[in-house]
């Protein structure tokens, strides 16, 4: 584990932390869960870390996060840092610069510390899914690394996420998303079970094997050949704020 992941399991120990004693639903999720299965921690090149929620424990959290954070760290939305090109949350590392490939060369007006991903989850019933997909792939149009109309990306989140319905049978990526990416039976996730991840046990799918499968394919067991082992990051500065944390 290198000084970058190291800093982004600290924050999801705290935000670990914070859900337990909050009672919040939560579970590691893509090439965090991927890692710990496979790895029993991270992929040795990834450079990210992922968690999901319920809906109504993603905004339960949003409300309470603000007042149990410890002041090194930063709540990332739309509302606290607009001009956040993603529509989920971010927990962020205030002491730390994260630099996108997709970053490097470009004006950032918002916060780049190290950070977790938190994505909110929908609960919908399976007559409802393909027309769920299409809106979700309809609103990717608006809110994209190249274009941001971000009242109409806003105006359409809140139609796919009035899709969400907590006695749905299928479990799918919510409208901050996206994206796509999950869509699997509410009993591959619930109840919960445990992964070892870096030295200790968090959350994961019930049947991690095939909610993995769902995202990954098959194979996903087998790691890529070398010249697919690719990272998200250019530059990662551990201990140097980005100019948003210094700048204001």
């Amino acid at each position: 584990m290198n000084a970058a992941q190291r800093r982004m399991v600290e924050l999801l120990e705290i935000f670990d932390g914070i859900c337990r004693q909050e009672g919040l639903t939560y579970w590691l999720d893509h090439g965090t869960l991927l890692g710990a299965v496979r790895e029993s921690g991270f992929i040795p090149w990834d450079d990210d870390l992922d968690v999901t929620m319920p809906r109504e424990d993603y905004e339960r959290f949003l409300k309470i996060a603000p007042l149990r954070l410890p002041e090194t760290i930063f709540l990332q939305t739309k509302e606290s840092d607009p001009a956040t090109p993603v529509h989920y949350a971010k927990l962020r590392d205030r002491q730390s610069t994260y630099v996108d490939k997709w970053e490097e060369g470009r004006k950032i007006r918002y916060h780049q510390g190290i950070f977790i991903d938190i994505f909110p989850l929908n609960r919908i019933h399976v007559s409802r899914e393909r027309v769920y997909a299409r809106l979700l792939d309809f609103a990717k149009l608006f809110s994209n690394r190249y274009v941001k109309i971000d009242p109409v990306a806003e105006y359409l989140i809140r139609k796919i996420n009035a899709f969400h319905d907590p006695k749905g049978e299928l479990l799918v990526s919510g409208g901050e998303t996206m994206h796509y990416v999950i869509h699997v039976p509410v009993e591959k996730v619930f109840p919960l079970s445990e992964v070892v991840f870096e030295g200790r046990k968090y959350p994961a799918p019930a049947d991690a094997t095939a909610y993995l499968a769902t995202i990954f394919g098959e194979s996903f067991m087998m790691p890529p050949p070398p010249e697919k082992r690719t990272s998200h990051s250019t530059k990662i500065l551990v201990d140097t704020p980005c100019k948003k944390e210094t700048d204001g």
